[in-house]
């Protein structure tokens, strides 16, 4: 791969892992002064969205990002029971849910499928 598109592939990265900082960042700030489960699903949320983008930007490898994608694809799966069975966290976990969805999309778009790559099957 070219510098240049090392490079175009970090500024993406970064774009991501800020997209999943700010959203770590509103879920604190949104469950401030808040009460009950939904509150505390936010907070220990938006303490793991924070860590993660600090993790993948600083690990900024390829490896890194597949397993930022499965982490974020387990999340979503996550919150399925969540929306079936749980009233009060419904909402809050579709939210998740197609934030995990996003985030996983965006995730597997920096390091691709390994298709048509040289060495791989």
């Amino acid at each position: 791969m070219s510098r240049r598109g090392r490079r175009d592939r970090r500024q993406r990265a970064r774009w991501v892992e800020g997209l999943r900082a700010g959203i770590g960042v509103v879920h604190l700030v949104a469950s401030r002064g808040s009460s009950g489960r939904v509150a505390v699903f936010a907070r220990v949320l938006g303490a793991r969205q924070l860590l993660q983008a600090a993790l993948l930007t600083r690990a900024a490898s390829p490896d890194a990002h597949v397993v930022g994608a499965a982490v974020d694809a387990t999340h979503g799966i996550s919150m399925v029971p969540l929306i079936a069975l749980d009233r009060q966290t419904r909402g809050f976990a579709a939210r998740q849910l197609v934030v995990a969805v996003v985030l996983t999309a965006l995730e597997v778009s920096l390091v691709g499928t390994g298709r048509g790559r040289p060495g791989r099957r």
